[in-house]
């Protein structure tokens, strides 16, 4: 969550860069360091929200990530970047936040209001996404089973 707030101030921060009307605000390229260099090694370590990231995912978003680190290397503002600069890291933001929420995607809750066999009261179930789509593969092997048996 950390990642997807400064991912936000990041956009924020460009967003109003782009409108000419009001002034940009820089990027604490010191804060993005400290807050990339945690992420790493979450990433590393594989905990927190990058615990479950399939290991392409993971090379890439290591690999990307430490092009960006090379890029803000020894720098301490924005006015130390070029434009082209700003937006490469601005674009390795969106990128990392994109895989990141792909992939987690599978906490999602999804709730539903269900009657229990043999009821007429509802109740509400919540599952995750991924326990959602595990629950609907295997409602379709046994469909499937079941069907095979009959002939």
């Amino acid at each position: 969550m950390r990642f997807v707030l400064f991912a936000a101030l990041a956009l924020a921060s460009f967003t109003a860069a782009a409108d000419g009307n009001a002034a940009p605000k820089s990027l604490d390229i010191v804060a993005i360091t400290t807050q990339q260099k945690q992420i790493q090694q979450d990433i590393i370590a594989q905990r927190g929200p990058y615990k479950d990231l399939p290991d392409t995912t993971r090379v890439e978003l290591l690999s990307r990530q430490a092009t960006m680190m090379r890029m803000l290397d020894g720098k301490a503002s924005e006015s130390e970047l070029s434009q082209d600069q700003r937006a490469e890291v601005f674009n390795t933001l969106e990128w990392m936040e994109v895989a990141i929420n792909r992939e987690s995607d599978d906490e999602r809750l999804i709730c539903r209001r269900e009657k229990p066999l043999g009821s007429t009261r509802t109740e509400r179930i919540c599952r995750t996404a991924a326990q959602e789509r595990e629950a609907k593969d295997r409602a379709r092997e046994d469909f499937e089973n079941l069907n095979n048996f009959k002939r």
